[in-house]
């Protein structure tokens, strides 16, 4: 065995070692490229099954008690109030944080929601009593304390 039968088989094991790196690049491609499609597909389904759900979903009516009706006929603010009202652009202060781990408390953002509530300018008008009325008055109680004692 010469020389250059040396560097051919060398030259035959890197090509062959070669070709099997990159028929496994290809075939890792390959399964990333199926798996992509898969999650596509899957993704697809997905928004079709929640765009139909959104669109034909409606809520059963709720069967009320008569105590529940005459509650809700009573009610200062009804269910459905509440409701309508749910976003009601209360702000909460996102960095609080509860000692509580079970409980799940929110701290109202006080000064944003104040700021965004104008606040009607309400005119008060002050009576005052005349001098003699609050000295007849004021005689008064002194002869109902002296009464009752």
């Amino acid at each position: 065995m010469n020389y250059s039968d040396l560097i051919y088989i060398i030259f035959i094991i890197l090509s062959i070692i070669f070709a099997i790196y990159l028929l496994s690049k290809v075939n890792i491609k390959e399964k990333y490229m199926e798996t992509v499609s898969k999650a596509n597909k899957d993704m697809l389904d997905l928004e079709k099954i929640s765009k139909n759900i959104e669109s034909e979903y409606k809520p059963e009516p709720i069967e009320l008690t008569s105590y529940e009706q005459e509650q809700e006929d009573n009610a200062i603010i009804s269910y459905e109030e509440l409701v309508k009202n749910k976003d009601n652009g209360y702000s909460y202060d996102e960095s609080y944080k509860s000692n509580d781990d079970e409980i799940s408390v929110k701290k109202l953002d006080l000064d944003r929601i104040t700021n965004q509530i104008e606040k009607p300018q309400e005119h008060i008008e002050v009576k005052l009593m005349s001098y003699d009325k609050e000295e007849a008055f004021l005689a008064a109680l002194k002869q109902l304390q002296k009464e009752l004692n």
